[in-house]
Order: C-alpha cells, then sequence, then structure tokens
C-alpha cells in the first residue's frame, strides 16, 4: 500500500525564475547553503529577511473580497505520489472555493505511471494531465469533473525544486497578499518522518525528506521559519505520515495556533480534500474549526471505511511548557539506575508505530507513573499526564484497532542501543531540554 511516509518529512518549496525576487540577504543564504543546516528558526528567519512575491499578485480593484479563510495547500509530490496529487486537487474540484473560503494550491509533480499489479489483467490506466512536470499554482474552482484539473493555471514553475524552504515562504506570502482572508490554514502535503528532517552541521548525513530530483528537504526549523517569514497562519496540518511528533511540535510553537498531524503512517491518498472542505465551508468559525474541519477529511473519513488511522490537534503555543516538563523528567531518570533500567525491563510493553523508536509519550508516561519506585519520577511522570490531557492535546482520533495507544503525540526513545542517531542531538528540542541525553544514557546502560 502506498503510504505518505518513508521517504521524508517535507518536500517543500520551489527554486522560482528571475522574476522570483527576495532580499540581498536571502540571496546570500542561498550561496551558501551548507551554512544554513545548523540555524536555528529566528536565524534564518533573520537571513531571510522580508519576503517578496516572485508570483503575480492581482491588482487591489481585481483582489476579491475578504473571506473567512484561505486555505493555502501545498502538494509535494515529486516523487512517487504524483498521480496521488493529481487525485487530491481533483478532490479539491470537488468542493472548490466559495463566497467564505478561498483554496489555492500549488502542487509540484514528476511523471509517475500506476503500480503494476500483478494480480489483475487490467491495469489502472494513466488519468490525463498527468504528463507534466514542475510545479503549478491554483485557484481552485468548482467542478464535477472527478478526473481533469479545470482550476485556472496561475503560475507554472518549470523545474520546482520542491526541497527547499524559501520558496514555501514566498507560496505563504504570495497567497495572503493575492486572496487576504480573515484566517490562513497551511497545508503541506507529500511524504514525512517527523523529525528525521533535521538538518546536522555540514559533513553530517543529511537526514530524510528529499525531492527525488534535486535532493532536497526540509528541516523542521526550517518550516517553521518558512511560516513565520511568509506572514504565518493560524492552522498548520500535515498532509503527511508521522509528523505528530514533540520535537517536530516544538520548532513550531510560534507558527500557528493549532498543529493537526498524524502519529502513524497516512494512506497514500492522504486527506479527502472534498470532505475536509464542505465542511469547512460549513463551518468556518474560528481557528479551532478549520482544524476540526481537516479532522472530518481524514479521521472521520476513514474511520467510516473502518481504517485505522491517528490524527491529533495540539496547542503548539505549548510545547515550551511540556519541554520544560520533560526536561525535568529527564534529569530524574538519567539520575536514576532503576528508572534508567525500568524502562527495558517494561519496553516492550509500549506500542509501537511504524516509526519503531517513536513513542506514545502520554502512554510512556504511564509506564513510569504506575512502575517507578522513585517518588519525584512518579509525580514528574504525573504532571506531563494531566498536562498532556488538559491542555496540550486538544483533540485525539485513534481510529480501529491498529490504533490503540496513540493519545496524540509521539517522542524519540529508541528500543535498541544500534538505533540511536546522533542528528537527534541537531534538533532544536534537544538542544533546548536534556532529553537527548537521557536517552543516549538509557538506551546505552544496556548494550
Amino acid at each position: 500500500m502506498l503510504m505518505r511516509g518513508g521517504l521524508g518529512v517535507y518536500i517543500i518549496s520551489t527554486m522560482l525564475p528571475h522574476s522570483r525576487v527576495f532580499s540581498a540577504a536571502a540571496f546570500f543564504l542561498l550561496s551558501q547553503a551548507p551554512f544554513a543546516f545548523a540555524l536555528s528558526i529566528d536565524q534564518l528567519s533573520a537571513y531571510a529577511g522580508e519576503v517578496k512575491t516572485g508570483a503575480p499578485v492581482p491588482a487591489a480593484p481585481d483582489r476579491p473580497a475578504l473571506k473567512e479563510w484561505t486555505v493555502l495547500i501545498y502538494v509535494s509530490a515529486r516523487n512517487n505520489l504524483g498521480l496521488e496529487a493529481i487525485k487530491d486537487v481533483n478532490e479539491m474540484e470537488a468542493a472548490g472555493s466559495t463566497d467564505k473560503i478561498n483554496v489555492v494550491v500549488e502542487m509540484g509533480r514528476i511523471v509517475c505511471k500506476p503500480d503494476f499489479n500483478p494480480f489483475s489483467s487490467v491495469q489502472e490506466p494513466v488519468p490525463p494531465q498527468a504528463d507534466w512536470t514542475g510545479s503549478r499554482r491554483f485557484l481552485i474552482k468548482k467542478d464535477a469533473d472527478p478526473l481533469a484539473i479545470n482550476s485556472p493555471v496561475l503560475v507554472h514553475f518549470p523545474d520546482a525544486d520542491m526541497g527547499g524552504w524559501k520558496h514555501l515562504a514566498e507560496f505563504i506570502a504570495w497567497g495572503r497578499a493575492a486572496y487576504p482572508a480573515k484566517k490562513y490554514l497551511l497545508i503541506v502535503g507529500g511524504h514525512g518522518s517527523g523529525w528525521r528532517g533535521v538538518k546536522p552541521p555540514p559533513g553530517a548525513a543529511k537526514g530524510i525528506s528529499y525531492d527525488e530530483v534535486s535532493g532536497n528537504h526540509i528541516s523542521p526549523a526550517e518550516l517553521a521559519a518558512a511560516i513565520k517569514a511568509g506572514g504565518g497562519v493560524n492552522v498548520y496540518a500535515s498532509d503527511a505520515c508521522l509528523m505528530q511528533t514533540v520535537e517536530f511540535i516544538y520548532d513550531l510553537q510560534d507558527s500557528a495556533e493549532y498543529v493537526v498531524g498524524s502519529q502513524e503512517t497516512t494512506p497514500g491518498s492522504g486527506y479527502n480534500y472534498e470532505v475536509f472542505l464542505k465542511a469547512l465551508a460549513a463551518n468556518p468559525g474560528d481557528s479551532l474549526a478549520g482544524a476540526a474541519s481537516v479532522m472530518k477529511g481524514f479521521s472521520e473519513f476513514y474511520g467510516a471505511q473502518k481504517q485505522s488511522v491517528t490524527m491529533s490537534i495540539v496547542r503548539p503555543a505549548l510545547a515550551a511548557a511540556l519541554a520544560a516538563k520533560l526536561d525535568k523528567f529527564a534529569r530524574l531518570v538519567a539520575a536514576s539506575p532503576a528508572d534508567m533500567k525500568l524502562y527495558h525491563d517494561k519496553k516492550y510493553g509500549l506500542r509501537s508505530f511504524d516509526d519503531e523508536d517513536a513513542r506514545d509519550l502520554y502512554q510512556l508516561m504511564k509506564l513510569y507513573y504506575d512502575n517507578t519506585a522513585s517518588p519525584a519520577v512518579k509525580e514528574s511522570a504525573r504532571d506531563i499526564i494531566v498536562f498532556l490531557a488538559e491542555k496540550f492535546v486538544v483533540r485525539n482520533d485513534a481510529v480501529g484497532y491498529k490504533s490503540k495507544d496513540a493519545n496524540g503525540v509521539s517522542i524519540h526513545f529508541p528500543l535498541f542501543y544500534l538505533n540511536y542517531k546522533t542528528k537527534y542531538e541537531h534538533l532544536t528540542f534537544s538542544r533546548a531540554t536534556y532529553w537527548d541525553e537521557m536517552v543516549k544514557a538509557v538506551v546505552f546502560s544496556k548494550q
């Protein structure tokens, strides 16, 4: 089954032609690409300077009236999702933009063929309009054609590098300028693997989230910088696998009011955009209503089909408070040989995700709350459990029998020392807490 995981967190961005305009500082950053690997969110944003739109923006008299929402959808399919991306845009057209919402899409893709089915004498046909490459922007118009994209092409970039963060920033800024609204919802779709898109300093392994043509990818810190440089959004959602991790959300703490994502791998077909957009149009409401509409197009949609999926809504603004609690817990465990051993004694009772080294944070804390002999560790675990349940996780949909013990957010804690990767230490979250030191100490205590 095709899943939106495996290759990368996000495949995001496009190298624009000469009409693209950035500040001089941004051009310097482009020329110093390896240097950007270790930059913080604030440093990335500072180097980017003011993001200016390279794509045309309608003149003021021609702009649409201010609507409740502009939905910015970035479909990264320069990989094996090239056909799924066309289906996604056709789902969007089944709903279309309305008098309440603008639906603006950038889709980057390469030519793909349907997977060969050895058990069928009749193979899936190649859909129409599947022969183009590069990146196109659309203002989504409603139509009843399930195969062809009929929305007007606003811009076409012939050789879009979907792995750099600067084009995402430009896309957000362009979408906000061309289609202003009271609220903004950004969806990035493509392959995903949570925190593993971190970019260590030059010379180290790059990790994941590759554009298969350019070999480029985006890190969690770069995603946050892109949102900030683009002007910000109210809701951010990942139409990708394995994204709802503490490490990833920590970088987005200043990026949106709500972050929507899955702890587990997601079906290759991703969100049902028709269901999601119709739900948003019916109840445009506040930011939480926008996030809940995404859930209707994913967890509620697949749940009705008896598929096992996970999806949650969290408050990223509380990520720093959660990190402080995790830092305290990590220092207590690292100072207690008995609690380091406890993980190895009980770890096989914890649920596994497609990322075998991701633990459900709530379940992990409950393991320590139920089994530690240390009053301090027990109280610290209880504090985190309560914080997750009452403040951080707003809604959690763990649908189907395979989704048991998925409580809304995951965290890295390998089962074996051989699975520990030093690039984890370069995450913003790792630099801010003792979590990576504790994890390393625990996993290497049993070799």
